[in-house]
């Protein structure tokens, strides 16, 4: 039986269920000691804390991911769809080692992630338009 090999786009989401515009871009800054409100108070005594051992709460919470190095804050700079351009391929053949070195010999591809033997992730450098080259994959690897 022979199919016509073709290949699905999907921009690549990212495993921590954020989208790009919802992850936060700075830290917190401290509030401005003009917007003390006396009702405020009561939660920012300067208590002992005995079960966090003296630390206190952070009003503002923080993203964090677990990596080899140890915990990581999740922030604008850390991110994996800011940092890179990624897409998911998704095809209707196997991905071999042959359509493998196809990938990554095409201009503009950053990384290649084979996830199973019908989908895998590029990432585009960022001096490349995205369309052209996965119009390129898609030319390359469905021809051979």
């Amino acid at each position: 039986m022979n199919i016509i090999k073709s290949i699905i786009w999907e921009k690549w989401k990212d495993p921590y269920g954020l989208e790009e515009e919802d992850i936060p871009n700075n830290i917190p800054q401290e509030q401005d000691h003009e917007t003390y409100n006396q009702n405020d108070e009561d939660e920012d005594e300067d208590e002992y804390d005995e079960d966090n051992h003296g630390i206190k709460n952070n009003k503002h919470p923080m993203s964090m991911m677990v990596t080899p190095m140890g915990l990581i804050p999740y922030t604008e700079n850390t991110a994996a769809c800011r940092i890179f351009n990624f897409w998911t391929g998704h095809t209707n053949f196997n991905i071999t080692q042959k359509t493998s070195n196809i990938i990554e010999a095409i201009d503009g591809i950053e990384t290649l992630d084979i996830y199973t033997r019908y989908r895998f992730r590029i990432g585009v450098g960022k001096n490349f338009k995205d369309s052209t080259v996965m119009r390129e994959i898609n030319t390359r690897v469905c021809k051979s």
